[in-house]
């Protein structure tokens, strides 16, 4: 089974301290700003066009003051996936709990988010980047103990859950990658399609594929 450090990959991201006065609040905001800046500028020229004084700019700060917060564009970039995938970490781990069941929790493996985080995740230039294939490992990881436990159960067929969520995430960043170049469609088609397939190829009958995202279908 794959195993991935969970808590060493989303500290800086989960775990960071308040700051206890006026600079370095004013610090965290300047980063903060980096930050959500960086978020739109990569997501719409790609890592490669990007340069520091784009991001500079759309953060409302100078070259100078970029530095004092990231030695590179690169540092940027990995605090941003970090802390992206922090959040997205969080948000599906949350719908995963609430999940009543395997099939269920193979749908919030697919939970929503926005398609400048999937630019960034999952885009084609982030296929090289250790940060990215970790946080995939993350997500890979948490798939294989879901389809461990739906073979378990009899919900998915007998598969070697190692495999099978290999091959759910490799689906799922090749469609991902290619759909953020598709403006004209929706993530919710997409994230049904995905689904859909998933569980097809898990065994799931095609009614409990094709079920809203409430839950699985018992009509």
């Amino acid at each position: 089974m794959t195993v991935v450090n969970c808590h060493s990959f989303m500290n800086k991201a989960s775990l960071r301290v308040a700051p206890a006065n006026r600079v370095e609040r004013r610090r965290e905001r300047t980063r903060r700003d980096l930050l959500a800046a960086a978020v739109r500028v990569l997501a719409r020229k790609g890592l490669h066009d990007t340069k520091v004084a784009d991001i500079a700019a759309a953060a409302d700060i100078g070259v100078g003051t970029f530095y004092l917060h990231f030695p590179t564009k690169d540092a940027l970039f990995d605090a941003v996936v970090e802390e992206t995938v922090a959040r997205l970490k969080a948000t599906i781990d949350a719908a995963r709990a609430a999940a009543p069941d395997a099939v269920a929790r193979m749908r919030a493996a697919f939970a929503q988010e926005n398609r400048e985080v999937f630019k960034i995740v999952f885009g084609h230039a982030a296929a090289y980047n250790d940060v990215i294939r970790r946080a995939q490992a993350l997500f890979a990881a948490d798939i294989e103990e879901t389809i461990r436990e739906g073979v378990a159960s009899g919900a998915f067929a007998p598969v070697p859950p190692p495999l099978a969520a290999q091959a759910v995430v490799g689906m799922a960043t090749q469609v991902l990658s290619w759909w953020t170049e598709q403006e004209s469609l929706s993530i919710d088609t997409l994230q049904e399609t995905m689904i859909g397939l998933a569980l097809r190829g898990l065994g799931v009958h095609a009614p409990d594929a094709g079920a809203p995202r409430g839950g699985p279908s018992h009509g």
